[in-house]
């Protein structure tokens, strides 16, 4: 019952708790640069404390056909350190102005816990917003609270195969059942005791599932499914809190 309980209060509290740091203690950065027909992107973020900070990045420039919808997404990730105040660029991609696909880049920074602290969004090629002013992008940001156009992505952390298999496995069942979720889910793999490893589903740093990893085919599809109906139950949650705080 205890840990039902906590459950219920981390899915109520945990998202407004982080809401309130995004783009508060650093603030990401995709900026970009053009050299005849390729555009640099740039992911960037800046310190706003007068503390030293030590955080992990993660850019993901996605492409998708206007004509079929198919995505292919790229994904850039790594640690570093911020001085006070201090800003850097932490990646850089290429891609060529001619092509047709509607390019987004979207550029998350967490501390070493995994809280997200900032966010940033930019549609580089063939979106309306792509033509806004800087005022305008900043408060279409400012408004995805709700994460709005950062849907459906799963961060990946394994160690091993086995490790790597379950979030092939849960991703693809993630896509495959259109769950598209507001919130970024992370699949973590940490080591245990001895050579074992464990593996953690968390939304909104709430563990969601955890399990110690047994390199089976069968186990870890049965893991996957599992986890998929936890997540799932988890967005239905947040859905029905956000349909009662809509009627207040």
């Amino acid at each position: 019952m205890k840990k039902i309980l906590l459950f219920v209060f981390s899915i109520t509290f945990s998202p407004t708790l982080y809401s309130q740091l995004t783009n508060k203690i650093v603030i990401p950065k995709i900026k970009t640069d053009q050299v005849a027909d390729i555009i640099n992107i740039i992911g960037s973020a800046t310190s706003n404390t007068p503390i030293v900070k030590s955080l992990q990045y993660k850019m993901y420039v996605i492409k998708t056909n206007p004509e079929t919808n198919n995505s292919s997404r790229n994904e850039q990730s790594g640690r570093f350190v911020l001085q006070p105040n201090e800003g850097k660029d932490l990646s850089v991609t290429s891609i060529n102005q001619n092509i047709t696909d509607k390019v987004t880049v979207i550029l998350l920074v967490y501390d070493t816990e995994d809280n997200l602290l900032g966010k940033d969004r930019l549609v580089v090629l063939n979106d309306d917003i792509s033509n806004k002013t800087e005022k305008d992008r900043e408060e279409v940001v400012a408004k995805e609270d709700d994460y709005v156009g950062f849907r459906g992505i799963v961060t990946e952390q394994t160690k091993t195969k086995p490790g790597h298999d379950f979030y092939k496995q849960f991703y693809s069942e993630y896509l495959l059942r259109g769950i598209n979720g507001k919130r970024v889910v992370k699949i973590i793999e940490s080591i245990s005791l001895g050579r074992n490893t464990v593996i953690e589903i968390r939304i909104d740093n709430t563990l969601v599932h955890q399990f110690n990893v047994v390199p089976r085919t069968d186990f870890l599809k049965q893991q996957s499914n599992l986890a998929i109906i936890l997540v799932s139950r988890y967005f239905q949650e947040l859905e029905k809190q956000q349909a009662l705080i809509n009627q207040n």
